[in-house]
């Protein structure tokens, strides 16, 4: 899983990065955001699978950061605080926990696995068929087959189709989410391909993907060994 971790002062950011890194095998990446700023420009473009968000920062509490951004609903939020008395506030905000600084070991321990745990058995979406897209004032019910690929275009997202291209006002990330248990992969911090619209691979510094379409979509380094991985080669 990929955590983000907002906060804006960076030692207990720092302290929380390394006690994941220490006690969370669930956890392969934990990113930090020195700033409410930060954070939300990273989620305007990356998918999270956990947000520990702070909730008293300088520039906006962690409540206002979530009503400015629109983070993915499988997007877990872990509310961390050196004040308790925001408990029932992060509740009725649906965090999945709230972890009170100095944060300790078993507790955070015991929020992720909640986050495992909720991601489990909220149902697998091998079965979606179409995805719903808003595009001037009405929503477009695109099937799945008939996406070749997305690509993040500043705050929004290009879907090209078979047919056609559709300009979605979503991030990149949220169709990342969308599309996780699907046969999509994010071979770029730009693009999201369907699998089976790649023709051919290029390998070498300049490794890119060669679609049905005749689009060359290039591969990052940071990609190459999840593309690997996702394509079982």
């Amino acid at each position: 899983m990929k955590a983000l971790i907002v906060d804006d002062e960076p030692m207990p950011a720092k302290y929380l990065q390394e006690l994941i890194k220490q006690s969370c095998f669930e956890i392969d990446t934990a990113l930090l955001a020195i700033s409410a700023e930060e954070g939300i420009r990273f989620l305007e473009k990356e998918f999270v699978d956990i947000l520990f968000l702070d909730i008293e920062m300088n520039t906006m509490t962690g409540f206002d950061l979530l009503n400015k951004v629109n983070i993915a609903a499988s997007t877990k939020v872990i509310f961390t605080t050196a004040y308790s008395k925001y408990a029932v506030d992060a509740f009725r905000a649906d965090a999945l926990d709230y972890l009170v600084k100095p944060i300790q070991k078993d507790e955070l321990i015991s929020a992720v696995r909640k986050v495992s745990k909720a991601k489990s058995s909220s149902g697998a979406k091998d079965s979606k068929k179409s995805i719903f897209v808003y595009l001037d004032e009405e929503y477009i019910n695109l099937k799945i087959e008939d996406i070749i690929r997305f690509e993040a275009d500043g705050s929004y997202t290009k879907i090209v189709c078979a047919t056609n291209t559709l300009l979605s006002s979503k991030p990149l990330g949220f169709y990342e989410n969308e599309m996780l248990d699907l046969d999509f992969v994010r071979c770029h911090n730009s693009h999201l391909v369907n699998i089976d619209n790649i023709a051919k691979i290029g390998k070498g510094k300049s490794a890119y993907l060669e679609l049905t379409n005749e689009d060359i979509i290039p591969i990052s380094a940071s990609k190459k060994e999840a593309l690997k991985a996702k394509l079982r080669i």
